[in-house]
């Protein structure tokens, strides 16, 4: 059942984006976008709390005035909080959409070359070949700074490889 259900969201969400797979690593990219709504979520409840604690101040003020509880400052104030409540949902609602979808698409630059490093490396262990091939992430992925180095690290190894061969080469001819 749970399988079921992550498979159905990541479906709607490849849908939605177009791409064939956008969740790379769901439980990393699932607990970034979570604690994104979670921030999204604490950060409007302190901005609805202040609404309500400056709404109450101003009934409190009313009430200290001793104005009758029909009195069109009352009426007002209750016409002006139900207005800031549907604007507080709307608004809270909108951004935890955005922060959901801004964690999907910032997450997929994190877990995709993640991915990319791990099927190169687990394809290098199947095959037991010497690493030749170049790593790449894509142009818009984070750890730009890691292919370079593995490369580097690569054409390193290969480099005394290729030493090591030649000097067997000439102790076997001579």
């Amino acid at each position: 059942m749970k399988t079921q259900k992550k498979k159905m969201t990541e479906n709607l969400i490849n849908l939605i984006t177009g791409e064939k797979k956008f969740l790379i690593n769901i439980n990393f990219q699932m607990q970034f976008m979570f604690s994104l709504i979670l921030i999204s979520i604490i950060s409007m409840s302190i901005i609805y709390l202040a609404n309500e604690y400056f709404f109450q101040s101003y009934m409190h003020k009313g009430e200290v005035l001793n104005l009758s509880p029909d009195h069109p400052f009352f009426l007002m104030i209750q016409e002006q909080k139900s207005f800031m409540a549907k604007v507080y949902f709307i608004v809270a609602g909108s951004i935890s959409a955005l922060a959901c979808l801004w964690g999907l698409f910032y997450s997929h630059k994190i877990a995709g070359p993640l991915y990319r490093l791990n099927k190169y490396f687990e394809d290098a262990a199947v095959s037991g070949a010497p690493l030749e091939k170049k790593v790449f992430f894509r142009e818009d992925d984070f750890f730009q700074e890691v292919p370079e180095s593995i490369n580097r690290y690569i054409d390193g190894v290969n480099a005394k490889q290729n030493l090591g061969l030649k000097e067997e080469n000439k102790r076997n001819v001579a």
